[in-house]
This record gives C-alpha cells, structure tokens and sequence, in this order.
C-alpha cells in the first residue's frame, strides 16, 4: 500500500486567511475612494497683478527725535488679486479669513489680507491703481450654497518686485467659520 503524508496544519486556515485579506484590501480601497472628505467651496484667482511700491520712511512726517534721512527707501511688494470663491456644499459658508502664503527659498512668510478701509487708502494713495479697483472679498461674507463671491484681495510684502519674481510656491488661504479651508494656488 502507498504511504499518505499527513495533513498540515495549516492547510485548512490558509483558504480563510486569503479571503481575509482579499476582503481587507478591498475595504481599503473603498474606504480611500469614497472616505475622502469633500470640500466645502472651489475658487479660482481671476487676476493677479503684483505692484512694486518704494516707501520713503525718512519723510517729513517722521517721529519726533530721529534724524532726517537715518532709514532709507524700502522696497515693497503689494499683490493685488481678484478672486472667487464659490460653495459647493449644502450649507451656507462664512468667510472668516484669507491669507497669503509665499515661500521664498527655505522661508514661508504669511500676509493678511488688507481691511477694506486700508485698500481704500492704497487707492487714493496710487491713484494709477484706480482701475483695479473693485469691491473687496469682505470676512464674515455669508456664501449661499451654490452661489460664488467675487473680490478684491491685497497682500503686502516686504520684497522688491525682483524678489518676489524668485518665489518658489505662493497661495492663499481662504478659512471660513463653518467649512473646509480652501487653497488658491498664485501663478
């Protein structure tokens, strides 16, 4: 008679242990594909134009007790954006910040968006600006689901127009109250 080898073991669990993982990787999948959190709003930078400004800190209206001329001109960069945010999501969405985010070279610098007030003095203050002005995309703008609000954004930072021509990476951070933060990216 011929000789039967014994049964292993692990035979009987090695059927099961295969369907275990099958089913796992398929969870996984699922999960990654449909788990994912959609957001609250798309947007989109209509326009950039980057404005070089020179402030001569050393003017007449100066503090009292420093010498004339002691700090030179300061070069400047302000960004002027017009941009939309529209809602996508079923709520209505509350602007509650936007941020510039610039890097340059192994540095990140942030600027807040200017209050209206103080884009209404850079106006006045650069009146060849004038046709770029437009109303302001203001905090605590109420978004209705499905609707879009259109703005000015300005930045201010403290390079020269040939430094902020060497950024690596700029956008900006629209947060609101109720919703997902949203990234414009900047050209």
């Amino acid at each position: 008679m011929a000789q039967v080898d014994p049964q292993s073991p692990w035979r009987p669990l090695l059927v099961p242990a295969i369907v275990v993982i099958v089913g796992l990787v398929i969870a996984g999948f699922l999960l990654a594909h449909f788990g994912k959190a959609k957001p609250d709003a798309s947007g989109a930078v209509l326009r950039l134009v980057v404005y070089p400004v020179q402030v001569d800190s050393g003017g007449p209206d100066q503090d009292p007790g420093m010498p004339a001329g002691s700090v030179a001109e300061q070069n400047e960069t302000v960004l002027l954006v017009q941009a939309r945010v529209t809602n996508i999501s079923r709520k209505p969405l509350t602007l509650f910040d936007m941020v510039s985010d610039v890097r340059m070279g192994q540095e990140t610098t942030e600027s807040p968006d200017a209050l209206p007030e103080d884009i209404d003095r850079l106006f006045l203050r650069f009146p060849d600006l004038a046709a770029l002005h437009m109303q302001p995309l203001l905090r605590h703008q109420v978004i209705a689901p499905g609707q879009s609000a259109d703005g000015l954004l300005v930045f201010n930072y403290p390079w020269n127009k040939q430094q902020w021509d060497q950024h690596k990476k700029a956008q900006i951070i629209v947060s609101f109250v109720n919703g997902r933060s949203l990234v414009l990216p900047l050209p």
